[in-house]
């Protein structure tokens, strides 16, 4: 179980260097924190925009080895974890790089957790369970979503079992994250509204969960007014004001869940991901209207602030009444987005929804929910968006 001692808070996040062009910085990073010969975690399509050539030039200029792993697929798994660690120690490598979204991130931190803690990434499932330091690791975001570069979180396939390995743990915080909005020009826009929404549930879970305390809070609700502001342009012309926007977005969004973890939306989620290997990003944003209708009068005072990040006008307005706008100006930047709002348009199977619900109940995500559901609740949840 989580603690939720609430006498005892704590606040971690990595080394963050932020900016236009920063990428030209990732060999000084590497070096700076000892690395002789670095293994470079990317996948096709950042290796085909060119942004790896570019990161392998930077670690030349420092005089520095590296391999490349690139096996690496929308929601990793489990046996490219294994893959990456076996290159890692025959290459004899002491650093590691992630270029790309959640799925290199994660990817990176496993077989940063194998490179010194052996054995199967199923042994590390759950909180708090890896024990040894894992070796230094520098993430480079590609998206404007996920905030892997800066959370304790990591998220496997088993391919076996067809479900999403959940690892939770201090261990795992990257040293440095590295931001560079200019990787995110190469994204589609279809890309750009995903993830987006993937931060922008991040924050929203983070702000009302149960662990939020005056250190995420300001994190959480500054992300979703970025959110607001930002991602439908950046979907539709890639401004590079707005992407900078969703960048700082992401970043913030990642702060706030990492340390004040997640809700009812990601436990959902990861039984949909793992089952039917749907991209993250938009099974959240089928799910969350959802989970804000059934969170709502657990939560009305911070609903009300979220309505207002989103351009509310509370003035004269009772926080109860504020906070039943929050859902429909959701749903509004979803429609404005054009994104899918029903999970049967993703192709998953209605017959699997009591399967899905054990899941999520157990979810460790679900510990932090404003409030806790029974499996008949949770149904229901997902009947709304099939």
């Amino acid at each position: 179980m989580l603690n939720q001692d609430d006498t005892i808070l704590k606040f971690d996040i990595p080394e963050i260097i932020y900016g236009r062009g920063s990428l030209s910085k990732i060999g000084q990073c590497a070096s700076r924190l000892g690395g002789e010969k670095v293994l470079v975690v990317t996948d096709p399509g950042i290796i085909k925009a060119g942004w790896i050539d570019l990161c392998l030039k930077y670690l030349l200029k420092e005089r520095l080895r590296y391999v490349v792993y690139d096996n690496v697929v929308t929601n990793p798994r489990d046996f490219q974890v294994d893959q990456g660690v076996s290159l890692y120690l025959k290459k004899n490598c002491d650093v590691i790089i992630a270029v790309g979204g959640g799925s290199s991130i994660d990817t990176a931190k496993g077989i940063a957790i194998l490179a010194t803690n052996h054995g199967s990434v199923h042994e590390y499932a759950g909180c708090n369970l890896v024990h040894h330091p894992i070796p230094p690791l520098i993430c480079v975001p590609t998206t404007s979503g996920t905030g892997a570069d800066v959370s304790q979180f990591a998220i496997f396939l088993d391919i076996r079992e067809k479900m999403k390995l959940c690892v939770l743990s201090r261990a795992i915080m990257p040293d440095i994250s590295l931001i560079d909005p200019e990787l995110l020009t190469t994204l589609s826009s279809e890309l750009i509204a995903a993830t987006g929404m993937d931060a922008f549930t991040h924050a929203i879970e983070a702000y009302v969960s149960s662990l939020s305390w005056p250190m995420t809070d300001p994190h959480a609700i500054h992300a979703i007014k970025l959110v607001a502001q930002h991602l439908v342009n950046a979907t539709r012309t890639k401004d590079m004001t707005a992407l900078e926007g969703m960048a700082i977005a992401s970043l913030e969004a990642g702060m706030a869940f990492s340390n004040a973890i997640l809700g009812a939306v990601h436990a959902l989620s990861h039984p949909l991901g793992g089952l039917y290997d749907l991209h993250h990003g938009l099974v959240n944003s089928v799910i969350l209207p959802a989970v804000l209708n059934q969170n709502l009068n657990h939560a009305m005072p911070k609903y009300a602030r979220i309505a207002q990040a989103m351009g509310l006008e509370l003035r004269g307005m009772r926080f109860e009444e504020a906070a039943l706008h929050a859902p429909e100006k959701v749903k509004k930047l979803i429609k404005d987005l054009e994104l899918p709002t029903r999970l049967s348009k993703l192709g998953a199977d209605a017959e699997d929804i009591p399967v899905l619900a054990k899941m999520a109940q157990k979810d460790i995500c679900m510990q932090t929910n404003p409030c806790s559901y029974s499996i008949n609740e949770i149904e229901t949840m997902y009947k709304e968006v099939w």
